[in-house]
This record gives C-alpha cells, sequence and structure tokens, in this order.
C-alpha cells in the first residue's frame, strides 16, 4: 500500500513542477514590457514633434514684428569662442522717424541732406566756413556762401561769361531766423497757400545750407528771371559745375515747390552729373541715398 500511494503522488508531484500553466506564463511579461515601451516612444515622439512646430509657429518674446525672428549673424570663425561681433549682430541703420510736428532733422553741416517740407536743419545750424562774394556779383546787398561752393559758383559764372551772359546772385546764406522773417513776409504779402508754393518755413530752407545761390542777371531776379536767355542757360549748365536747379519746371508736384529756374544748390560735380543722367529730381535723388 504504502509503495501504491508513493507511486500516485510522483505524477502529482510532476505536474505540478512542469505542469502546462506554469510553462505558458514566462512570454507575457515580455510582450507587456514590448508594448509599453512602444506607446512610451510614440507619446515622446509626439511631444517633440508639438515642441518643435510650437517654436517654428511663435516667435520669442521681443521678436520681430509679424512673427519674423531676426537672428545675428555668426561672426567670423576666430576659433577662441569670442561673441559675435558688433557688425553682425548690430541691426540694420533705421530710418529716420518724424518728431512731434511730423518733421525729420538732418545733420547739420552735411550738403547732400534732403531738405523739403518733411526735412528740415535743426534751428542753431549755421556752416562753419562761409565767405563773402565779391561785390561785383553780389546784387541787394553782401552775400555769403561756404567756400566749396563759392570756388564753384566763381567757375560757373566765369563759363557764363565767356558765353555772354553777366550772372548775379541776389540772396545766398540764410540764416534760421532770416528764413522765419523771409518766409513770414510772403505770408503776410500774399497769403498762407502761396507761401507755402514759394517759400519755405525755417529749417526747411536749402539756403541754410549756405551751398544755394538765386541767381539773376541784368537786374531780373526771382520771377523776373522766369523765361530770359540766362534762365535757359543756367538750367542747361549749371550741373557741369557742380550744381543743380532744385525746383525745375513741372515738378512741383514731387519738390512742393514751384518753378523756380534761378535757384540753383550746389552738390558737387559728381552728384550733379549723376543726378543729370538721372532724370530725376535733386530731392528725388537725395531721398534715395
Amino acid at each position: 500500500m504504502a509503495e501504491s500511494r508513493t507511486r500516485k503522488r510522483t505524477p502529482a508531484r510532476s505536474e505540478r513542477t512542469v505542469g502546462q500553466r506554469r510553462g505558458g506564463e514566462p512570454w507575457r511579461p515580455v510582450f507587456f514590457a514590448s508594448v509599453i515601451a512602444v506607446i512610451v516612444s510614440v507619446i515622446v515622439l509626439l511631444v517633440v514633434a508639438a515642441d518643435s512646430l510650437g517654436r517654428d509657429a511663435a516667435p520669442p518674446p521681443g521678436g520681430a514684428p509679424g512673427g519674423a525672428v531676426e537672428t545675428p549673424a555668426p561672426s567670423p570663425g576666430n576659433g577662441n569662442g569670442a561673441s559675435p561681433t558688433a557688425a553682425a549682430t548690430a541691426a540694420p541703420t533705421e530710418r529716420p522717424t518724424p518728431g512731434a510736428d511730423g518733421t525729420i532733422v538732418v545733420a547739420c553741416g552735411d550738403i547732400l541732406a534732403p531738405l523739403d517740407k518733411q526735412h528740415r536743419l535743426p534751428a542753431d545750424c549755421e556752416p562753419p566756413d562761409l565767405v563773402q562774394l565779391p561785390a561785383e556779383i553780389s546784387f541787394g546787398g553782401a552775400q555769403y556762401l561756404r567756400r566749396e561752393a563759392l570756388d564753384a559758383l566763381l567757375e560757373l559764372f566765369e563759363a557764363a561769361r565767356r558765353d555772354g551772359f553777366s550772372l548775379v546772385v541776389n540772396s545766398s546764406y540764410r540764416s534760421y531766423d532770416v528764413q522765419a522773417q523771409t518766409y513770414a513776409t510772403w505770408v503776410q504779402l500774399y497769403g498762407q497757400e502761396y507761401a507755402d508754393r514759394t517759400s519755405a518755413r525755417p529749417g526747411h530752407s536749402e539756403h541754410q545750407l549756405g551751398t544755394t545761390a538765386d541767381v539773376g542777371a541784368r537786374g531780373l531776379v526771382l520771377e523776373n528771371f522766369v523765361g530770359t536767355p540766362e534762365a535757359a542757360w543756367l538750367e542747361a549748365n549749371s550741373w557741369k559745375y557742380g550744381f543743380i536747379v532744385s525746383y525745375p519746371d513741372g515738378k512741383e508736384h514731387i519738390t512742393g515747390y514751384a518753378y523756380e529756374p534761378w535757384h540753383i544748390r550746389y552738390v558737387g560735380k559728381e552728384v550733379a552729373a549723376d543726378v543729370h543722367r538721372s532724370g530725376l529730381t535733386l530731392r528725388e535723388y537725395l531721398l534715395q541715398r
């Protein structure tokens, strides 16, 4: 009996040791671990993608308007780990912005500064090298120009003389205060609308530069100079000596001022030749520099 019971128990012990239930369990942990790893990987991938899209869609605080992000150009590789140079990181030069009165103040002393109804000189701007013109070419009192402009004007007047024309200057440098008085006089005589077409407000006059002259001949000045042979000669030849007629005929909608064939401004021979070739008014040319 004891022997028989022993034989019956042996198979039972063998079933518990190598039975079907225990033999099938080891693959399940591996399977579940793989599934979980795949799910985690997908979640991480989605989070990274969303973060990348978010960075592309919105600029960082303080970024450029309109969603553009200004990235400094890398500095030339110098191998020392230094930060980018100032030239590489500096923002483009900003255009001057209008002041409270809607005008832009230009640099004093720049003979190529645009001067019109939107651009003006400081009230205290006065050229440092004003020279009195010779009496024989001054009409209506002493006249002054900057040395470089006067030298060019004498060359221009000599060329006119060789062609049979005797030119004079009836107005040249005007200070801010003198221009204020001039403008007020035109307003008083002819009214605001007419004055704004024929006279610059203080600070806006090219005469304050010390490089501009109003030219006449035979006692004919300002409107009386229009249509004269001298006016035609001046328009055709002044650019050769560094001068430009600032307010040509038919360009009031561009210059803001009525036709003034007597008003010439010195800009240098090279620039004057360039303006002449371009066909632009002086204002257009200077504003596109």
